[in-house]
């Protein structure tokens, strides 16, 4: 396997109804961990399925997968923000690696390569927003080139307590690699 320093090789590529398993569970991971996502409930695999056919039909809003070795080891989303007309071309984006391929660089290389699939699909701009604990993800969008926005204090609701949310952004130039 790759260091930190040098990166993996990875295959990056539009989810198909296969990698719902692994993409399951990754992010029922991430629900456990209680650090990556706002959501509290595991995802079944028909819910997982179901949203990887949603993407396959609307490319603006792929699920990439990171795969090494035939192994799915992480994914990022580009979700709609607001499907208001000023505001269609801002997609947020959400990034879960496996645990045990967190700090080889996937992280990085998913968001690079959202990044450009989002600046060619004529995003102008990209949002995130991270529970303020996830010093990881933090950390990851700036190496990246992201900026905080700034912080909505008592924001999100989660396992009975309130958490501030960081919100992240990266301008895009649509039609250019932003990586």
């Amino acid at each position: 396997m790759a260091t930190p320093e040098t990166g993996a090789h990875l295959t990056i590529r539009n989810a198909r109804s296969e990698d719902a398993p692994a993409i399951r569970e990754i992010l029922n991971d991430a629900v456990e961990d209680g650090l990556a996502t706002f959501e509290t409930e595991l995802r079944s695999l028909e819910d997982q399925r179901q949203r990887i056919l949603a993407a396959e039909k609307d490319p603006r809003h792929p699920i990439l997968v990171a795969e090494l070795r035939n192994w799915i080891c992480g994914l990022i989303a580009i979700e709609p923000h607001d499907e208001r007309n000023a505001l269609e071309d801002i997609g947020e984006v959400v990034v879960f690696v496996r645990r045990s391929f967190r700090s080889y660089g996937i992280g990085r290389q998913l968001m690079r390569v959202a990044m450009t699939e989002a600046a060619r699909l004529g995003y102008r701009k990209l949002l995130g927003r991270v529970l303020a604990d996830n010093r990881e993800s933090l950390h990851l969008c700036q190496a990246v080139g992201w900026r905080v926005v700034g912080c909505h204090q008592q924001h999100a609701r989660h396992k009975n307590r309130l958490r501030d949310v960081v919100v992240v952004e990266c301008l895009l130039e649509p039609g250019r690699e932003n990586a």
